[in-house]
């Protein structure tokens, strides 16, 4: 799995989403139920922890800062002004 477009250089962040089970069964009628999010939550923090669990106290802190990071950059799209 590639994370970011050869040509672009960009996080293919979207592309892979759309790639993803979760994602299409959430999506299969169009609408996002409070049970699909809380289902995803949990599965996202499933995650989380098995990376946690498996990195060094410097690569956590470098991860942590990585996904504030990509946070931000989300939740500033959603703001963004064209």
């Amino acid at each position: 799995m590639k994370l970011f477009d050869e040509k672009t250089g960009y996080l293919r962040l979207d592309e892979l989403v759309e790639e993803r089970a979760s994602f299409r069964k959430a999506m299969e009628d169009g609408k996002v139920t409070s049970e699909e999010m809380k289902e995803q939550a949990e599965l996202v923090i499933a995650y989380l922890k098995k990376i946690e669990a498996q990195l060094a106290e410097k690569d956590q802190e470098l991860l942590s800062d990585t996904l504030c990071e990509l946070a931000v950059l989300y939740v500033m799209n959603a703001f963004r002004e064209e």
